[in-house]
């Protein structure tokens, strides 16, 4: 008798569902509207996330395209470059508060594309090397804070590969 009950209870709820399947057209008003909300919500998003972490760089909005500048309190700018349709795309040059570089990076379509380079705050080069598809790829050097070379590894798809003394 349950199992009956159960039973026609889906079948009934079933057919309730089961309505026409008009599709309501949205106005140029409620889509306007739909998008603004969607906007807000991805802003408050990312602004609650870049107060956990505030080097964290975040698009406006996932299908944002155009140039991106981000600044300390101090007016200072923290980071410059290009999102195309919310990745992160070409030059990024991202800055320590005093203005002098901190780092400069290619991106295509949102992933390490090419050369990488970090400095110091006394504008010498902490290191250097190359990205391919997002992963360390060929020769890395690594310096000390007076330009000293201190460290060469080389890197294929992102894993250490001994680099031959012949």
């Amino acid at each position: 008798m349950f199992k009956r009950l159960i039973f026609l209870g889906l079948a009934g709820l079933l057919i309730t569902s089961c309505g026409n399947n008009e599709k309501k057209e949205v106005s140029a008003e409620e889509r306007a509207i739909i998008d603004s909300l969607s906007k807000v919500s991805q802003r408050r998003k990312s602004d609650s996330l870049k107060k956990l972490n505030p080097l964290l760089i975040m698009p406006p909005d996932s299908t944002f395209t155009g140039d991106y500048i981000d600044k300390y309190p101090n007016g200072i700018i923290k980071y410059t470059g290009f999102f195309r349709f919310g990745q992160r795309h070409g030059q990024w040059v991202s800055f320590y508060n005093n203005g002098i570089p901190w780092s400069e990076q290619s991106y295509d379509k949102g992933k390490r594309e090419g050369a990488n380079v970090v400095y110091f705050e006394n504008s010498k080069v902490r290191y250097k090397g190359f990205f391919k598809n997002d992963k360390r790829d060929s020769v890395w050097m690594f310096y000390d804070s007076t330009g000293k070379l201190l460290q060469t590894l080389m890197f294929k798809n992102d894993a250490e590969i001994p680099i031959s003394t012949k």
